[in-house]
């Protein structure tokens, strides 16, 4: 039985890749967080890679950290439109690369700023999205992100893989 127990439902879970891929990332991030962003672009061809190889099977969980620096992340978060999990990962690859120009805006400006620079509108289930997300938080133990679950053991911090090694 794994130790990890996580929601992985498409109504609350960006997947990626076939579920009985030989292993399985979850991966709890904040779209401002800098150090997501650094582990996501150092192994975002990777991911890319090992899930249309049939080798890895992701799910993405975007946490509502309640951490000021967090905070429009926690708005974008609202955004992931789980219905169309292509057009997400595009949007959530997006902002990560323009991730400097999202930090910078006052949170009352992030829905107008994502609206009007990305054509996205509020997903209509972000609620219990975000619910789902807290429950599998407070579930697993995740206090810090970015944090990944790879095969059923945690990495936080300075314990984060490189998935290229981790995967061979």
């Amino acid at each position: 039985m794994a130790t990890y127990q996580v929601d992985t439902r498409a109504a609350t879970t960006l997947n990626l890749g076939v579920a009985n891929a030989p292993h399985t990332l979850t991966a709890f991030f904040n779209l401002v967080c800098p150090d997501t962003l650094q582990w996501w672009a150092n192994n975002h061809a990777v991911i890319t890679d090992a899930v249309a190889a049939g080798q890895l099977a992701v799910h993405l969980k975007f946490w509502n950290k309640p951490k000021e620096a967090l905070a429009n992340g926690n708005v974008a978060h609202r955004y992931v439109d789980y219905a169309h999990p292509q057009a997400a990962l595009a949007f959530v690859t997006t902002i990560f690369d323009h991730q400097d120009d999202l930090r910078e805006l006052s949170s009352g400006d992030v829905p107008q700023y994502l609206e009007t620079h990305y054509q996205v509108k509020p997903y209509g289930n972000a609620a219990s999205v975000q619910a789902a997300v807290d429950q599998d938080v407070v579930t697993n133990g995740v206090l810090t992100v970015p944090t990944l679950i790879l095969d059923d053991q945690k990495y936080t911090g300075d314990s984060l893989p490189l998935l290229k090694p981790a995967l061979a």
